[in-house]
């Protein structure tokens, strides 16, 4: 039997890279996968933000949560463009001010974070344009030319093919995001579900995190049934 999976996009590199078997995969942003569960639609495991989990919790929704992964807020080039140093506050605000455009999700966790800080440190009124997209990897937009650069989690940006993966944001400015995973409660197929939750610990899969760029949660105790 096939489970339903709802994830975050932060963990479409890492899912799509060891591809577990019977699961049936959906991805999108942590707000809008909580939109469509609230409208009534079936999961068996979640993968969101640890925020997002966290409000499912208290909805009584979802089982004890694993904590899957934390990853930055990074930049990224079309491939084989100059990388630019970030290295500095002063540096990335020189980059994003002299990019001919500088795109963002629009509801993610980094875009609605990176919206914010543009706005905190007076950067918005100031970029040449402002692309913001409203679904799918940043790095898509930066691949084919659409902006010149892209900032998004770092784990989102790895797995985008045509792009340069510039690093992290700054760490006065970084922000990391927590990922976890969860077992519906009304899922009706509870063992594979659990199957699917402890593959998510497996070397294959701590592996494909690395690659990814989503560091890998300590070692957490199997939650409990």
């Amino acid at each position: 039997m096939t489970i339903a999976v709802l994830s975050t996009l932060a963990l479409k590199g890492v899912l799509e890279d060891t591809a577990p078997p019977g699961a049936s995969i959906r991805y999108h942003s942590t707000q809008a996968l909580l939109e469509s569960l609230a409208a009534g639609e079936h999961a068996d495991v979640v993968i969101l933000t640890s925020e997002g989990i966290e409000k499912l919790a208290r909805e009584g929704k979802v089982g004890p949560a694993l904590e899957v992964g934390t990853s930055g807020v990074g930049l990224a080039v079309r491939a084989g463009a100059r990388k630019p140093d970030i290295s500095t506050v002063a540096n990335l605000e020189k980059t994003l001010l002299e990019a001919a455009s500088v795109a963002h999700s629009k509801s993610g966790a980094s875009g609605l974070y990176f919206s914010g800080l543009l706005e905190r440190r007076g950067w918005a009124a100031r970029l040449k344009k402002r692309v913001v997209v409203e679904k799918g990897p940043v790095g898509a937009a930066v691949a084919a030319g659409e902006a010149e650069i892209g900032v998004q989690l770092l784990c989102e940006l790895a797995p985008v093919n045509g792009i340069d993966v510039v690093g992290a944001l700054p760490r006065e400015l970084d922000n990391v995001s927590r990922f976890s995973a969860a077992i519906m409660k009304a899922s009706t197929n509870r063992k594979q579900a659990q199957l699917f939750v402890d593959f998510l610990r497996s070397p294959q899969a701590l592996a494909a995190m690395e690659r990814n760029l989503l560091s890998p949660a300590p070692n957490n105790p199997r939650p409990p049934e």
